[in-house]
């Protein structure tokens, strides 16, 4: 697969159009166009025979509107409505998309308008279903308005650079986020089977190309007929560094009808052992792998691949907005949680320097340095400068305490006992773990029993 390019940020006034085709979609576009219209400087509607007020909706918002035939071809209204639009930049969005920040559309364009095409993060949502996320994927929506970049194919259409060139592209942050509404239940069974037949009239006309399998496996997977998605999604993982948007994809088709076919779980766990190899970047395959060691009651690996979905997260974050002291904290989290404990003592060390604290940070910094035998002297400096960060977090007072008294130090390793239980009965939900600290209060409270016994005897 293409790497993304880097992003290069650049301030411009640029010229913005919105592009569509429609068909009977007038209870959908004016959502669409009410979330870019403050963004666009023009709007083009290609309609390919709509028979209800599709038409009428588009020329109230000042659309320029261009009539058509359909004739089972998606890319053919597609660069038609290119070649009507005289923005420098194109955002083409189907009826059923709307951005989830309208207001900040453009200025995200003019932020990458030195790129070509930006892959936008899109949503899909069922309707029917009280607007529950469906699946995410990534789509080329926006693009300059270039005569060497035209779609191609008749159905599930992508964008293609048309001079042979290698097609570039970026990956937009939060901001231009879409949802789409178009595989909500009530609607997806004659959307799918139509998407079959075009498929095959495609294929009959054009021939073969490897995109059409995971085309099909769409399909069929919103038919539930999964013995097919495993076929055609197979066809399309052989392909995957083909796929620009969404390589992943074809994988996930597989997983999901394996799940439905009843493939036994070894079986599954080794498919995706091997798709992790190939493709390391996607959370979604080590937490299905974390969900599948814990059917095996196979809870240290579970935990190890959850964990490893976290650093995935936190990595792709930080790609796709920019680094924050937080994720050096979130990852020394991760890394202890993993038992990892010298990435988590690194990562802690940055986040710390950087003036992040939290009790679990400071923590779990104690945990890793007691079990890489970091020398007392070290551990007693570290939780001294817990105290002066986090001076209400009781459980510092108690690690302390339980230092001092460990190294007969039995009068100030008391009265750090004695405080730490005074702040947990003192505190009410404030900023420490409450759960951790009531796990460890009962020894505490022993203790600081046992030492008054020591001192009444001294």
């Amino acid at each position: 697969m293409r790497k993304l390019k880097p992003s290069k940020k650049l301030k411009t006034k640029i010229k913005i159009s919105a592009c569509y085709i429609v068909k009977n979609e007038e209870k959908n576009l004016p959502r669409s166009i009410d979330s870019l219209k403050s963004a666009v400087d023009e709007i083009v509607v290609v309609d390919t025979g709509s028979t209800d007020k599709t038409i009428e909706v588009a020329k109230n918002y000042g659309a320029k509107i261009i009539e058509t035939t359909w004739e089972d071809d998606f890319s053919a209204p597609r660069n038609l409505a290119i070649e009507n639009a005289s923005g420098d930049w194109i955002i083409f969005l189907d009826a059923d998309e709307f951005f989830a920040y309208p207001n900040k559309v453009r200025s995200a364009i003019e932020k990458l308008s030195n790129e070509t095409t930006i892959l936008i993060e899109r949503i899909n949502i069922d309707e029917d279903n009280g607007n529950r996320e469906i699946n995410r994927n990534r789509d080329l929506r926006i693009f300059k308005n270039v005569d060497y970049l035209r779609y191609r194919g008749m159905i599930h259409e992508n964008l293609e650079n048309i001079s042979g060139d290698e097609l570039s592209y970026v990956l937009a942050d939060n901001d231009l986020t879409a949802y789409h509404t178009g595989y909500s239940a009530s609607i997806h069974k004659d959307k799918y089977l139509r998407n079959i037949r075009i498929l095959e009239l495609e294929i009959e006309r054009y021939g073969y190309r490897v995109q059409q399998d995971m085309s099909f496996a769409n399909c069929y997977a919103g038919l539930g007929d999964y013995e097919n998605t495993l076929k055609y999604a197979k066809r399309a993982a052989k392909n995957y560094e083909q796929i620009i948007t969404n390589p992943e994809a074809p994988f996930i088709h597989i997983l999901k009808a394996m799940y439905e076919l009843k493939y036994p779980v070894e079986d599954c766990l080794n498919f995706l052992e091997d798709t992790i190899k190939k493709l390391p970047n996607v959370p979604f395959f080590y937490d299905q792998q974390g969900i599948l060691f814990n059917k095996l009651k196979r809870y240290k690996e579970a935990n190890i691949s959850f964990c490893k979905r976290d650093i995935v997260k936190i990595e792709l974050d930080i790609a796709n907005n920019g680094y924050k002291p937080q994720h050096d904290a979130e990852l020394a989290s991760c890394y202890s949680d993993m038992n990892d404990y010298k990435n988590a003592l690194k990562y802690a060390d940055i986040a710390i320097k950087a003036g992040i604290k939290s009790d679990k940070l400071y923590r779990d910094v104690i945990k890793a340095m007691y079990l890489l035998q970091k020398p007392v002297e070290d551990i007693l400096k570290f939780t001294n400068e817990a105290i002066k960060k986090l001076p209400q977090c009781p459980e510092f007072y108690a690690e302390r305490g339980m230092i001092l008294y460990s190294n007969n130090r039995l009068n100030e390793g008391y009265k750090d006992l004695k405080k730490s239980l005074a702040l947990w009965n003192q505190l009410k939900g404030e900023a420490h773990d409450k759960a951790f600290f009531a796990r460890i209060a009962d020894r505490i409270y022993s203790k600081v029993i046992e030492i008054e016994n020591l001192i009444q005897n001294q």
